[in-house]
């Protein structure tokens, strides 16, 4: 009785070890596997999460785009696919701004080093405010630029002042290259001594 047993739980544990194999088949055809899940939660983390979209179903479907491909094209056009999707239900994944900040999220995730929070702009500014002397700051080309003190506290205080929509935007251009930090830099600087 016992052999017979032990058979029967044998051949029980077989058929679920192969259910569960073709299971795991089936998820890394889907693309649903460990992975690839940690890549989207990665590209999630670095962006805060929201790329624009409608749903947070719409924005994991952004950051899955983003974590798999391989160029800025190939991002663009899996975007364009995401909008066609469910009737049209992610229709603003072709909106402007979501396309910018999946662009931007892709060239984050390509670089690297700029998701570390202390390589963030506005942390980075933000640091200028308990300092007594001019620093540098980072951007995404891994360049330093130098800025004095009281400028960029004035441009961190402006920036806290404004609209979140309209900081994020400028918050993107500062962190973009080098060139692009030093005329959105000047010009928060003009507008905010006017």
């Amino acid at each position: 009785m016992s052999n017979e047993l032990s058979k029967a739980e044998a051949l029980r544990v077989l058929t679920t070890d192969a259910r569960y194999k073709v299971f795991k088949e089936k998820l890394k055809r889907l693309g649903y596997i460990k992975d690839s899940a940690k890549g989207i939660n990665k590209v999630m983390e670095a962006t805060a999460g929201d790329f624009g979209m409608m749903s947070d179903a719409g924005n994991k479907k952004i950051a899955r785009a983003v974590s798999l491909s391989k160029s800025e094209e190939e991002l663009r056009a899996k975007l364009e696919k995401i909008s066609t999707m469910a009737g049209g239900k992610y229709a603003e994944a072709q909106e402007d701004e979501v396309v910018d900040r999946a662009i931007s999220a892709f060239q984050d995730s390509a670089t690297g080093s700029q998701a570390w929070a202390d390589k963030n702009v506005m942390v980075q500014l933000g640091n200028f405010v308990d300092l007594s002397k001019d620093g540098e700051v980072s951007t995404n080309d891994n360049k330093k630029t130098k800025v004095k003190r009281d400028d960029a506290v004035l441009v961190y205080q402006t920036l806290l002042k404004v609209k979140p929509v309209l900081r994020d935007k400028y918050l993107r251009l500062l962190q973009k290259d080098q060139k692009t930090f030093k005329k959105t830099f000047d010009t928060i600087l003009r507008v905010t001594k006017k």
